[in-house]
């Protein structure tokens, strides 16, 4: 029986038809390619923290010993603490809202690099889960961000006030380390930078001072009289994955001798050279 709608066979149109439709396939093929390395490209770089590095003379410092003044110096300790962490762009500020861990409390953050003895290259006998117990150099943040909305960065090197005078047995790690803590009045030393050299010591701790409370067992009511809280805002040079501190630009221009040490004492000529460089020699960028 012949179907009244059937179409009759035809060689020559069924051949094009087929022509027709491997070439819509071909097309549909790279159509679909070029979307995906469109999409590759345009994806936005989002990032879980920015890693801080320590430099000197533009160079990475990879352990604890350098040569400064033609004396070798070894860094004892540093640590330094970030609050009021922003990212800015043409539009807007926008808070950076960091996790928590050990390092991390409060939205306030504790640098500590690592920074192993170089004589007897222990970074690569320590490993790892040493480096990971007794050091950070992350700001961690609590979901990814995309750098690439942001021009500049901006933060604070200080616990801010309303955390700096808590008791701090009772305050979140890093908040509670004692090594970063002057006394209860007093509050947090926001960076502490201990070296030793071949003949004497020589040290920065900043921190807030003048201090006004009933003992030092007491929280301030109000403002210290000299905060020191330094604060930076910072152009993006690079993909912004990385935050630098130049020590070398920190410590231009200081004598280091054991009684030039800057601890915020009367009469300590160095730290008016230290907070200078801080405010005005481009101490931390934003790489």
């Amino acid at each position: 029986m012949k179907l009244a709608y059937t179409l009759p066979f035809r060689p020559d149109i069924t051949n094009n038809l087929f022509k027709l439709t491997i070439q819509k396939s071909r097309s549909l093929v790279l159509i679909s390619c070029f979307a995906l390395m469109f999409s590759a490209c345009s994806r936005t770089t989002e990032v879980q923290n920015i890693e801080v590095e320590i430099w000197r003379d533009g160079k990475i410092l990879t352990c604890s010993t350098f040569e400064t003044q033609q004396q070798p110096w070894s860094i004892q300790q540093l640590a330094f603490f970030v609050s009021n962490l922003r990212l800015i762009n043409d539009k807007n500020t926008q808070t950076a809202i960091l996790g928590s861990s050990p390092w991390q409390a409060e939205n306030v953050v504790l640098i500590k690099p690592y920074l192993p003895d170089c004589a007897t290259n222990s970074a690569a006998d320590v490993g790892i889960a040493a480096e990971t117990l007794t050091s950070n150099h992350n700001l961690q943040f609590l979901a990814p961000v995309d750098l690439d909305h942001y021009q500049q960065l901006s933060f604070t090197l200080a616990v801010p006030f309303e955390l700096n005078h808590e008791n701090p047995l009772q305050q979140p790690s890093p908040l509670n380390l004692p090594s970063m803590f002057w006394s209860w009045r007093a509050g947090h030393k926001f960076f502490r930078l201990d070296m030793q050299g071949p003949s004497n010591n020589w040290a920065f701790h900043l921190g807030s001072v003048g201090c006004t409370a009933a003992s030092t067992m007491r929280t301030p009511e109000n403002e210290c009289v000299q905060p020191n809280r330094v604060s930076f805002k910072l152009p993006k040079k690079a993909d912004g994955t990385k935050l630098v501190l130049h020590l070398d630009r920190l410590i231009a221009n200081t004598p280091m001798q054991s009684d030039d040490s800057c601890l915020f004492h009367q009469g300590q000529q160095s730290c008016a050279t230290l907070m200078s460089n801080l405010q005005n020699h481009d101490v931390f960028e934003w790489h």
